[in-house]
């Protein structure tokens, strides 16, 4: 049934007026429950609760949902468990029916179709079921959920990087972690990997320490460094800024703890991308698995190494005996890895089962051509720019191919051949007050601005990240404690482990 919105038909309808001081008190919110109490009462205004219970709309597959959602009710009424199950082994896929269509959250400011906020939440209502079932044996239950995350996939948060406007990363990740949203799976280049190292490196007990004021430092840059010394650093060096103080700020914020030290600490799985300062080496992505002995300081200070502000840095591993000393036995040196890899959306996918991304993106080169998943599309400014953007890169590509460009244009060229959007998409509105703190350390009063800015931006999206998170949250945290009871009984243990070897091999 097509549901009636006055405003749709009326432009000039009484209730305009209300709407615009609604949604001017929207922006000025200070809370989540501030900011939902106004936007529940824009959506009544707008008539989008009849669009929520409507299941018209081509947006989905409502009817398969609708006949999902029954079976899955009628298994958990009976106590089935062996049908609940196979119910839920066999049909749990992302995006299933079209539930991850963007039109489906951005339309009003809170929730969604109720069916499908009635499918996610009946998901999760069966497997706790399946996971506090007591006459199922543990190994069973384990087995169920490993298969069923893996068939699933995970999400991940990627954060870009962008100089001091890494601070805008802060506020979306306090949102996710006050709303249990937060992926355990985490990817930062530049200064995404300062904050994305910290962040991996607290416990949530720990993590709250981070969202004041003074909870971090990032005073990388160098202030009083007068313009002469910094033009004698870049006449020797080649760069401007000092390497040295960028990479005692990161160890005085994590110490020297490596990437497997993180993951047993927090059980977090960071990853920070790197480039090779000669162009035969790959761009590497370093986490628990790859480089599990690398301390995380010196890889997040190679990702923040940028060309003409930074050198490039060794990456250095620490010992059995704790000893630092060089990873690489040849000296190699690694920079910035955001020119040529800001998001490793690919191997990510291979190392981690990632198919699930949120990008938190605020490298200034890349917000104007990156719109919030919020924002509308397809408008003629949307389409103006991917063609732009697509013809300089074909020509780029071209006269590179044939030779008639310098290498700097291959860089150039990196830059733009980039995906720089996943499937939720966080991106602030940047203006002339952000671009000028960009290489500048961070007042208190710009850390609150890209606090309570990013914030509002993920609020917006709240609704969406819930009903893509939800189910493979419930799957990774069923996996993780019924792993910790499994390694509890080392007998379960060695037989879960001898299973998952065989399927692998």
């Amino acid at each position: 049934m097509q549901y009636f919105n006055p405003i749709d038909y009326f432009p000039c309808f009484p209730l305009s007026s209300e709407i615009d001081q609604l949604e001017e008190e929207l922006k000025k919110a200070s809370t989540y429950e501030e900011w939902k109490e106004i936007a529940l009462k824009l959506d009544r205004l707008k008539g989008n609760e009849e669009w929520k219970k409507s299941n018209e709309g081509g947006f989905f597959d409502h009817k398969l949902i609708h006949g999902r959602l029954q079976v899955l009710k009628t298994a958990i009424s009976t106590q089935n468990y062996s049908k609940l199950a196979s119910i839920l082994r066999s049909g749990l896929l992302r995006n299933l029916g079209g539930l991850g269509n963007a039109s489906l959250y951005t339309r009003v400011h809170v929730g969604t179709k109720y069916i499908i906020e009635d499918y996610v939440s009946t998901v999760i209502q069966g497997l706790k079921i399946i996971l506090n079932e007591y006459d199922v044996p543990l190994k069973e239950k384990f087995d169920f959920f490993w298969e069923t995350r893996q068939a699933f996939g995970r999400s991940a948060l990627l954060l870009s990087g962008g100089a001091t406007l890494g601070l805008y990363h802060i506020g979306v990740i306090k949102v996710l972690f006050e709303h249990d949203l937060l992926p355990r799976v985490l990817s930062g280049s530049s200064v995404g990997s300062i904050i994305a190292s910290i962040i991996a490196t607290r416990t949530d007990a720990e993590l709250p320490d981070v969202f004041k004021l003074n909870g971090i430092s990032l005073n990388a840059f160098d202030p009083t460094g007068s313009f002469q010394r910094k033009l004698t650093r870049f006449l020797s060096k080649g760069v401007i800024m000092d390497i040295g103080k960028l990479q005692k700020l990161i160890r005085d914020n994590i110490g020297d703890i490596t990437f497997k030290e993180a993951f047993h600490k927090t059980n977090r799985i960071l990853n920070i991308t790197v480039a090779s300062e000669t162009e035969y080496e790959v761009p590497r992505l370093l986490n628990y698995l790859t480089s599990p002995d690398v301390v995380i300081w010196s890889a997040a200070s190679a990702s923040c190494a940028l060309s003409f502000l930074y050198e490039p840095v060794e990456l250095m591993a620490k010992g059995e005996d704790g000893t630092i000393s060089a990873y690489h036995p040849s000296s190699l040196k690694w920079s910035d890895g955001s020119v040529q890899y800001d998001l490793p959306m690919t191997r990510l996918s291979e190392l981690f089962n990632v198919n699930h991304f949120i990008i938190s993106q605020v490298n200034p080169h890349v917000v104007p051509f990156v719109n919030s998943t919020k924002q509308a599309t397809g408008t003629v400014w949307q389409k103006v720019k991917f063609v732009t953007l697509k013809e300089v890169n074909h020509r780029i590509t071209q006269l590179s191919e044939i030779g008639l460009l310098p290498r700097l244009f291959n860089t150039l060229l990196n830059v733009l051949d980039q995906n720089y959007s996943g499937d939720i998409n966080i991106v602030p509105d940047l203006g002339l007050y952000d671009y000028s703190h960009l290489l500048s350390n961070p007042t208190p009063q710009f850390f609150e601005h890209c606090l309570k800015c990013s914030e509002r931006n993920t609020w917006e999206l709240l609704s969406m990240i819930k009903e893509h998170c939800a189910i493979s949250k419930a799957l990774e945290d069923g996996v993780q404690q019924l792993r910790s009871l499994l390694y509890a009984d080392p007998q379960s243990a060695l037989s879960v482990f001898n299973d998952k070897l065989r399927s692998h091999m």
